[in-house]
């Protein structure tokens, strides 16, 4: 199909449900009744007007500066209780930086006059500040009323976002004065109000909270609903240093009897730098934030008291706080901020602060209990979205009594529908998935890989030879079963440095096309150098595997390594079989996906995002090659998505002598905030790309964000649900209700649900130049999360999103292993770039290296 349009708008928008198009709903698949944890909202009058402040908040002779979220609504909770006479009609919603709404016009904060509040801060000293409001604009909610009952008769209009923003913010007002905020809609109590905190190490404990929104409904019965989610989030345990330092640590009491190996107090500085911990030695309830850990004690750590008069931190203490007797004088002192002042604390003299919420990134550890710790069934999480409605009450809020908003004590019901899964066709028969899951065993794949030369790395030196070849039987054994040919090893060797080792195997023996490496455990940089070796100086297919596994080969184990090794050689597991691919793989057609990994959230260096796009190269959408690129810390749009385009459009030429007629791209990591930004920039680039190879090459674009950053959650009864945890069905689709009211979109729950509750993946088309009905839309991505190479069940996205995530995930362990080169120095940023940029130069572009 031809574009659309040939010339692409400024600003172009999704396609909207139509009838014609048959893309109002689908209707493939046996229906289920579902419930979702979105609870419907009554509008008494939509008679309103929604009225915006603009807020600023200075320091007197200092203009506005830059205040913590958390201070600015203490701030203006602060006007609120000097002023009340202001609010007697009308109560203000603020948001905590720049906006205020209201039902009505307040004369004295309407035209920017300025007001004085005085609040107390950490340490107990009251600042004084001064607020300014301004009424910038007014909406009414009968627009929003006119807009939404359009799309319930699946007219094409645009919501009034401007409202829905201002609804947020009124809803948002009440839960976050009174619980810790994180985000704009999550909420925690602090004090175990929806349940009990669970310890997960290292000084750390996850909290249970909620997440709550205003949505738009294509519902004509209720138009707006109210999203409830359960929320966790880890959190310092509220405990005293000392006791943090043993968790962290591993520490004894012992060790506090003198200063800190410097090593260890590095250790500690990196764990404390920037957490707020409260004094216990003063009458004064005070509050610090640490800045660095001294290398010196108490007893020899001195400031400069006065000019020219220097005193001990233990003198100090002693002088000014008699009945505090410091226990541990040698232990390592704390310095505060700020940096202008010199203020140092006594270890043992602070407590960490309640409500402080991680940001750093948690270890493999952690994070499974994280995961362990938050999981609940899906019967539990439902009841516990209602718990949290009943306790909230947020039809009694003051703010939605005066919207005259009423919450539903009781969840949306709807039916949905489970899709047939696709047949799947192994070498000589088709396999048809059972609950998301096909039976592999005894089956060939469905083309296996030739490997005729091969090495072998042991960088473990507790593993014998007989450990290495017992293994390497089982491989060769399974390899020869599942249809594959693979030789014995030319060569198997205990190794030191994966720099001189790759060198030594690729000069000894030609045409080398993997090497097989045992790492003793995930520790280390050895599993970098390891990647950077065989994907970027050799172009290599490497496998690493783990000791622990090597020694212990279980069938499935060596089954799983298979999969990889099959995959990454230019073999095909399982492909689509011909019922199920009929529209998606009848004409040349090359599907996409691309992602963006983002540094972590406590990343402060402004470290680079790493940007990967991958793209079918066969008739079977088995085949991927890649193309990644470095760009702008923690920008989602792709800008080099023209080049990276370009490359795999050439790339699927000189495989398969075709050009592609249609793309259909799964775009995933895109929030919905960005999606008109996204669309505009990457519809074009890919434009772009098809026009410098060809000026008339015009492939008609399918472009599909796909999200799992999201709160829908779906429920069955227990008679329709899944394994011990009673999960929907693999293959369940809503598109209705709870989607959006007049574009196309729809949530899939495409994978079989273990652990907790399943989330379901939420799709939206972008742009469709195919005129793909809704029922080819939802096929189309539920059939391609059956071709993941990496395991024989459904995953939860389309195979091209998840390479994109692992081709940028393995660019991260490149830049990784430049920045930690053997001889210490880190490599620069020009240096970075180019070892994490992958493209036509590198044999290995085309081989799904990153499995």
């Amino acid at each position: 199909m031809p574009w659309i349009s040939e010339v692409l708008p400024e600003n172009p928008k999704p396609p909207t449900r139509s009838k014609d198009k048959q893309t109002v709903a689908g209707t493939l698949g046996r229906v289920i009744k579902l419930k979702a944890n979105y609870y419907p909202i009554t509008v008494k009058s939509w008679d309103k007007h929604l009225f915006h402040y603009d807020v600023v908040i200075e320091e007197p002779n200092r203009g506005e500066m830059d205040i913590p979220k958390k201070k600015k609504l203490m701030i203006f909770d602060g006007l609120k209780m000097r002023y009340p006479q202001f609010f007697k009609e009308y109560n203000l919603a603020y948001d905590g930086m720049k906006s205020a709404v209201g039902l009505g016009k307040i004369p004295e904060l309407s035209d920017g006059r300025a007001h004085q509040v005085h609040i107390s801060g950490d340490s107990g000293k009251k600042s004084r500040y001064i607020l300014k409001l301004r009424i910038v604009n007014t909406h009414s909610l009968k627009d929003l009323e006119v807009a939404l009952k359009k799309c319930s008769r699946a007219e094409c209009v645009e919501l009034p976002s401007t409202i829905f923003q201002m609804l947020g913010i009124m809803f948002r007002h009440g839960p976050s004065t009174h619980f810790s905020c994180v985000g704009q809609n999550s909420f925690f109590p602090l004090d175990g109000e929806l349940g009990p905190s669970h310890d997960i190490g290292g000084g750390k404990e996850i909290k249970p909270g909620f997440f709550g929104s205003i949505r738009p409904s294509g519902w004509k019965h209720c138009p707006l609903l109210l999203n409830l989610d359960v929320a966790h989030a880890a959190f310092y345990k509220e405990e005293s240093v000392l006791d943090f330092m043993k968790e962290t640590l591993d520490l004894r009491e012992s060790d506090f009897h003198d200063t800190l190996e410097d090593i260890v107090r590095l250790k500690l500085e990196k764990n404390l730098k920037g957490m707020k911990v409260k004094v216990t030695h003063s009458p004064v309830n005070r509050t610090y934030k640490i800045i660095r850990v001294m290398n010196a004690g108490a007893r020899d750590q001195e400031f400069e008291m006065e000019p020219g008069k220097f005193i001990t931190v233990e003198k100090y203490f002693k002088d000014t706080y008699p009945r505090t007797k410091l226990q541990y004088p040698y232990l390592n002192v704390i310095r505060a901020a700020p940096e202008t002042r010199t203020i140092y604390l006594p270890i043992e003299c602070c407590r960490i602060q309640k409500g402080q919420r991680v940001t750093k990134s948690l270890n493999d550890t952690e994070k499974s209990q994280f995961i362990r710790s938050a999981a609940k069934f899906p019967f539990e999480r439902l009841r516990q979205c209602s718990i949290i409605n009943r306790k909230n009450n947020f039809s009694n809020d003051p703010l939605m009594r005066q919207l005259e908003f009423t919450v539903s004590d009781r969840p949306v019901e709807m039916n949905g529908r489970v899709l047939p899964a696709p047949n799947l066709k192994m070498k000589d028969e088709t396999v048809l998935p059972e609950k998301g899951v096909w039976e592999a065993w005894n089956r060939e794949f469905f083309k296996g890989a030739t490997i005729e030369t091969w090495a072998v790395i042991n960088y473990d030196k507790f593993t014998a030879q007989k450990d290495v070849w017992a293994f390497l039987n089982s491989l060769l054994k399974m390899a020869k079963e599942r249809g594959m040919i693979m030789n014995e090893p030319v060569k198997i060797m205990d190794g030191n440095a994966p720099e001189k080792d790759f060198a030594k195997i690729m000069k000894d023996f030609k045409g080398i096309q993997m090497i097989l490496v045992n790492l003793p455990s995930k520790k280390g940089d050895k599993y970098g150098r390891v990647k950077k070796m065989g994907d970027r100086e050799f172009s290599v297919v490497t496998q690493c595997i783990l000791s622990k596994t090597l020694k212990n080969p279980k069938p499935a184990t060596v089954n799983n390594v298979l999969l990889k090794i099959n995959g990454k050689m230019g073999g095909v597991n399982n492909t689509l079989g011909r019922e199920s691919s009929t529209f998606i793989l009848t004409s040349p057609v090359m599907i996409m996906g691309a992602d963006v990994n983002h540094p972590p959230a406590d990343d402060r260096k402004g470290t680079p995002s790493l940007a990967a796009v991958v793209g079918s190269m066969d008739c079977f959408a088995s085949n991927y090659a890649a193309q990644v690129r470095q760009q702008i810390s923690c920008k989602e749009i792709i800008q080099d998505l023209k080049e990276m385009t370009r490359n795999l459009l050439i790339a699927f030429f000189r495989k398969t002598r075709k050009k592609p007629e249609r793309l259909i791209m799964f775009r995933d990591g895109v929030s919905e905030s960005q999606f008109y930004t996204v669309l505009g920039y990457e519809l074009k680039a890919m434009r772009e790309a098809c026009k410098s190879l060809q000026q008339d090459y015009k492939p008609g674009m399918t472009f599909i964000v796909v999200q799992k950053r999201h709160h829908t959650r779906l429920f069955c009864d227990d008679k329709d649900g899944i394994g011990r945890s009673k999960n929907v069905p693999p293959g369940t689709i809503v598109d209705q209700i709870i989607t959006h009211p007049s574009e196309i979109d729809f949530y899939l729950c495409s994978h079989q649900g273990i652990l907790g509750t399943s989330k379901p993946t939420h799709y939206r088309v972008l742009w469709d130049d195919n005129d793909m009905t809704m029922d080819q839309l939802q096929s189309m991505s539920y059939a391609m999360c059956h071709t993941y190479s990496r395991c024989t069940r459904s995953v939860s996205i389309p195979a091209p999103a998840y390479y994109a995530h692992l081709a940028a995930y393995r660019a991260k362990v490149h830049g990784g292993a430049y920045e930690q080169r053997e001889e210490g120095k880190a490599g620069s940023a020009a240096d970075i770039s180019k070892a994490v940029q992958m493209d036509q130069n590198f044999a290995i572009h085309n081989k799904m290296y990153f499995l």
